[in-house]
């Protein structure tokens, strides 16, 4: 009987261990309370802004949050108007996108995931139109991928695809934001 009677405390002990340590940073806020985790070299990584979607102030900040996610290893920087002739990508135009900075990091399959923090994000918004959208936004930054498999670990992560195409309608029931530039809509349909 006392075996049960320790073994039962010991249970409950734990079960309040772990119900009040899930989800609180060190001031006792819950990470759902927008102020998010601390990150990288001494930015906040916010989980969502004055829109609801995610906010990182650096690059170090963006590169934390798509980790949680999906793979992100072996971050790279590119240079601010660095142009790839093997694998060019539309974003390299350089500062007429809105680009503070860019870089590229990869998945498990070793293909590369692009990482940019946005300093106008209406510009970016207009030159990702031009060139076709395929980029999922936060409030200042913007993550592109080639693979669906790494689109569709980010699906829930709160970051919204730039939806251009009036030809593929948006499914019902599914989050429609207003986009900065006409014609496009921010959704978290994530095909």
């Amino acid at each position: 009987m006392r075996v049960r009677h320790t073994l039962a405390a010991c249970a409950a002990a734990v079960a309040l261990t772990v119900a009040s340590g899930c989800g609180s940073d060190q001031e006792g806020r819950s990470s759902a309370d927008g102020d998010g985790l601390s990150a990288g070299s001494g930015g906040r990584l916010m989980d969502g802004g004055t829109e609801g979607r995610p906010s990182a102030a650096t690059m170090a900040d963006v590169e934390a949050f798509v980790s949680r996610y999906t793979t992100c290893t072996d971050l790279h920087m590119q240079d601010e108007d660095y142009e790839d002739a093997v694998l060019p990508n539309p974003e390299e135009a350089g500062t007429a996108w809105g680009i503070e900075e860019r870089a590229v990091c990869f998945n498990l399959k070793r293909n590369s995931v692009r990482l940019m923090t946005i300093t106008d994000m209406k510009s970016f918004q207009a030159r990702a139109k031009e060139h076709g959208g395929g980029y999922l936004l936060g409030e200042d930054f913007a993550v592109a991928s080639g693979t669906s498999a790494t689109r569709n670990d980010l699906k829930d992560s709160g970051l919204l695809d730039l939806h251009c195409d009036p030809d593929t309608p948006i499914p019902s029931g599914y989050r429609k934001e207003k986009a900065l530039v006409d014609g496009c809509t921010l959704t978290d349909f994530v095909s």
